[in-house]
């Protein structure tokens, strides 16, 4: 990832500028991601929340713990805050070159998604969780 990467929601009405390459990729397929996207699963780019600018007009939208902003004219998902950790989830979509590493929360899969990649019920161990692999 080229240093800065600027990405714009679908309308441009937001810029979002990072200043860090992804720390992580995947496709989450939790059911709080789920809702919030209207899909069977998203993509997810995390990135050092202090690397991620952001300029125009945003909503945020918290379900459950999980900050979301959103595009305040066309409501595009832009980014996950995750302060404990101090990361930023980013959405996927609007990186041109997003490759994931990894599928989490598989245990909430709508249905196996059949690839390379490793499948974790829940979280690989480098993230808190116990590493455990969905058997697809």
């Amino acid at each position: 990832m080229p240093d800065p990467v600027v990405l714009n929601c679908p309308c441009g009405g937001v810029t979002l500028t990072l200043s860090a390459p992804p720390v992580t990729t995947f496709y989450c397929h939790c059911r709080d991601c789920r809702l919030v996207h209207g899909a069977a699963y998203t993509l997810e780019a995390m990135v050092p929340a202090a690397s991620v600018a952001i300029d125009g007009e945003t909503r945020t939208f918290t379900l459950k713990t999980t900050p979301r902003v959103f595009c305040a004219r066309c409501g595009s998902r832009l980014t996950a805050d995750l302060p404990s950790a101090g990361l930023r989830g980013v959405n996927g979509v609007l990186l041109p070159d997003f490759r994931a590493e990894m599928h989490i929360n598989c245990e909430s899969a709508i249905s196996p998604v059949i690839d390379k990649l490793p499948h974790y019920l829940r979280m690989p161990a480098a993230f808190g969780g116990d590493g455990t692999l969905a058997e697809w």
